[in-house]
């Protein structure tokens, strides 16, 4: 079996992530296409670097991604940079003609992600996005009823995506609260999960109106520095729109939802159902069935919880009574890629999702004034 090594440029968390993503798909799959290794990371500094090869054995690391890029050795490149480099490091792939893997969201503005979808598709070269919420198995279920039309007509939609790490004000600047590294705030960086999950399980919707707050307006500009800076990015952003059929949609994201770890909530409403979904509980979808007659104390009615827990058909070789993990996700989203790459069928993240995401962030940043 043909063997596909890949380079990672930027190896912070969501770097490692990827990275362990892909190392372990033999370990859950049968029936690879390829065999993925991780052959060559790229971080920022040259000492990084260093310390990266002695963690992980990997056999070659640079702070240069043009070097990394070009390798002959190199089959696959894994962006996992901040935002502002999503756009050199893929247009340097697509001139190297290499497949791209890429984290969320596409770029930092919409400009960007058409830089971005302009190049991949003129060098014909394949490109898939780690929206890995899609490969929830609760929310793979939940997609199977929307299709199905067993909520009937949808009538009211939200998504909340709630983090809890940026309320202390000592908390220093980063490039997540830089807005020329980051292009946005909470919306941009949880926010476009939503906007993705949306457009994959209901279709496209038309942004009307969007605010946003900054809660802690300056920060110290590192750790060891008492200087504040301000921060130009949303701590907290609620979005309304509505789909294509007339439904609302009703978006929130914060990085500042106290008791909040990684909390994503979505319920869908239609005449003939609902379902709900919290990613804190993502072993269950709950589903509510109107069909199902009423009566004293409540009839048959209520919402009933399928266990999805790790119910991935084959060739997912690990029984699936076990509860399930938000890396898993990530493991199957990087599987879906490999079909990809091997001209197999896909329900993963395109540049065209990307740049769909990226349309909505826009917008929404117009109306909010960030």
């Amino acid at each position: 079996m043909k063997r596909l090594s890949i380079g990672i440029v930027g190896f912070g968390f969501i770097g490692r992530i990827h990275a362990l993503a892909f190392v372990s798909l033999p370990f859950y799959y049968a029936e690879l296409p390829y065999i993925p290794e991780v052959r060559g990371i790229c971080t920022s500094q040259e000492s990084t670097a260093q310390k990266v090869q002695e963690e992980t054995g990997v056999s070659f690391v640079t702070h240069h991604f043009e070097e990394l890029v070009h390798r002959k050795d190199i089959d696959l490149v894994v962006v996992a940079t901040p935002n502002f480099l999503h756009l050199p490091v893929v247009l340097e792939a697509a001139r190297a003609k290499k497949p791209v893997y890429c984290d969320k969201p596409l770029a930092r503005n919409l400009e960007e992600a058409e830089k971005i979808q302009e190049a991949v598709t003129s060098q014909g070269i394949p490109f898939g996005m780690a929206f890995q919420n899609r490969f929830v198995p609760a929310i793979l279920r939940a997609r199977e009823l929307v299709r199905s039309g067993f909520l009937g007509e949808i009538v009211r939609v939200r998504a909340q995506y709630l983090h809890s790490g940026y309320n202390d004000p000592l908390r220093p600047m980063s490039w997540r609260l830089d807005k020329e590294r980051a292009g946005g705030g909470a919306f941009a960086d949880l926010g476009s999960h939503l906007v993705d999950l949306i457009h994959y399980l209901l279709g496209p919707f038309k942004v009307e109106s969007a605010r946003g707050k900054t809660f802690i307006r300056k920060r110290p500009r590192a750790s060891s520095e008492q200087e504040l800076v301000d921060v130009l990015v949303d701590d907290w952003a609620e979005v309304l729109g509505v789909l294509d059929s007339g439904a609302p949609v009703t978006l929130e994201a914060s990085r500042f939802a106290t008791g909040s770890c990684d909390e994503l909530r979505l319920e869908i409403e239609g005449t003939e159902g609902a379902i709900r979904y919290n990613s804190m509980q993502p072993n269950f979808l709950a589903v509510y069935d109107a069909r199902r007659p009423a009566g004293p104390y409540g009839g048959e009615r209520g919402f009933q919880r399928i266990e999805s827990v790790h119910q991935y058909p084959y060739p997912n070789r690990i029984p699936g009574k076990f509860a399930i993990g938000w890396v898993r996700a990530h493991i199957a989203c990087a599987h879906d890629f490999l079909l990809r790459l091997a001209g197999k069928p896909s329900l993963g993240a395109t540049v065209e999702d990307g740049v769909a995401v990226q349309r909505v962030l826009e917008k929404a940043y117009a109306l909010s004034g960030y």
